[in-house]
């Protein structure tokens, strides 16, 4: 049995949660802050929110070092977090060609990485009847606060779910820098351990990124559409 797998981030990989996650934040910051969220630059606008987002290293720098927040109201906001998530009803829609490209990579197990909450995750795949396609899913809550994004301690226990890391080859897909940095910090220690597996990162750039150029890390492949994964896959799988 091989060991090949297909592994997604979830946020603005699988959905586009960009308007969501601003009004979750901002009704989450204020709770715990006990400030207007307008008081808060970041939060006035989806281009600031987004921008500061995709700078930031993982959730927990976010609140500490770009909302100010303090270790006590970083770990409320993390406890909290799932319950804000399911309250809110702003609309979060799959990326056009998601589906068809689940349907498409059927044949190998999938799986889901996420600083998001599993619960939330399932919620919404079971809402587009596509939680059939994942075999793992890896929400913040099953990871340490200091092993989140961009270490790779969600990513390898994923990994070991789908593949009980037998020799294969494995695809991780995302959209920011931090998935990038995960998947190289990833592939150190299954060299380190000595396992025959491949694991390759490709970026999904339909959500609105502009790309990886400017990174100073980043994905193996890239895409502009859904439907060009798979044929990355069958090209690197020869099927």
């Amino acid at each position: 049995m091989s060991g090949n797998a297909i592994i997604w981030d979830f946020d603005g990989t699988l959905v586009d949660s960009r308007q969501k996650n601003l009004s979750v934040n901002r009704a989450l910051i204020a709770r715990v802050t006990g400030k207007p969220a307008d008081s808060f630059p970041l939060l006035r606008s989806r281009e600031q929110f987004e921008a500061a987002d995709a700078r930031s290293n993982n959730w927990r720098d976010f609140y500490l070092y770009d909302f100010g927040m303090s270790e006590e109201e970083t770990a409320e906001a993390g406890r909290l977090w799932t319950e804000f998530q399911l309250q809110d009803h702003t609309p979060m829609a799959l990326f056009p060609g998601i589906n068809e490209a689940l349907a498409a990579l059927g044949d190998l197990p999938q799986g889901i990485v996420s600083q998001n909450s599993r619960a939330m995750i399932q919620a919404t795949m079971t809402g587009a009847s596509l939680e059939r396609h994942f075999e793992a899913i890896i929400g913040y809550e099953e990871v340490p606060d200091d092993q989140q994004k961009p270490d790779p301690a969600g990513l390898l226990a994923c990994l070991e779910k789908l593949t009980q890391m037998r020799p294969g080859t494995v695809f991780y897909i995302g959209d920011w820098q931090t998935d990038a940095l995960q998947a190289v910090k990833a592939r150190a220690v299954i060299q380190e351990r000595g396992l025959a597996i491949m694991l390759i990162s490709i970026g999904a750039f339909y959500g609105g990124s502009a790309g990886d150029d400017a990174w100073t890390t980043r994905f193996d492949y890239r895409v502009r559409r859904p439907g060009e994964i798979s044929q990355i896959v069958r090209d690197i799988l020869g099927r």
